[in-house]
């Protein structure tokens, strides 16, 4: 145990590196048969000129807005990239004095966090909690004193008091199915999520 820590659980889970685990999902989509189009959409109905069955409003920080759904707000996250002293295992402390602290090794580097900041919405990285970071995460993990980042950055995860994945039928003439709302959360709740939205659109097939 660091310094300090009493006690501690250590158990085995998945984990997932973000970088690799996306590209491979859209990979997964094209093989599918999944046509891809990029282009900013500010109104749904604009997508009507596609003919579509079904639309799903899976925007993220974008999808309340889409929609009027004003109970949107976003979660700010900063988080540190630094390098790999040789860090195989994943350590955190919700409850740290100075504020939560995870770090996470990923096989060419570490990521330390951070921060939950709700209805913040600045995305510039803040030096001081950059400082924090470092510090707590220095504290569960001693091998990370005097290291310095590679990069600060700064997200906004979209919260909303609950997750929504439903089926509306009341804003276009094809049915709109939501998929928004997810927080941090969406690397445990994504394939959940998902199966219930495959199951809403075949409904309305």
């Amino acid at each position: 145990m660091p310094r300090g820590y009493t006690h501690g659980l250590r158990f085995a889970v998945p984990m997932v590196e973000m970088p690799t685990y996306l590209p491979d999902l859209l990979r997964e989509a094209v093989e599918a048969g999944c046509d891809l189009e990029y282009r900013r959409v500010t109104d749904l109905s604009a997508l009507l000129a596609l003919r579509p069955d079904v639309i799903v409003n899976a925007a993220g920080m974008a999808a309340g807005k889409l929609v009027g759904d004003d109970t949107m707000y976003p979660v700010r996250g900063q988080i540190l990239r630094v390098p790999n002293v040789g860090l195989t295992m994943s350590v955190r402390d919700e409850s740290h004095p100075a504020g939560r602290a995870c770090v996470h090794p990923r096989s060419r580097d570490v990521i330390l966090g951070g921060t939950i900041d709700t209805d913040a919405w600045d995305t510039t990285p803040d030096q001081d909690v950059t400082a924090s970071i470092l510090s707590r995460c220095a504290d569960i993990v001693p091998a990370l004193a005097e290291i310095d980042p590679v990069a600060a950055v700064v997200g906004l995860r979209p919260g909303r008091s609950e997750i929504r994945v439903e089926t509306d039928m009341s804003l276009l003439p094809v049915p709109v199915v939501h998929n928004y709302g997810h927080g941090g959360s969406g690397i445990t709740v994504g394939w959940g999520c998902a199966a219930d939205v495959v199951a809403l659109v075949d409904h309305q097939q």
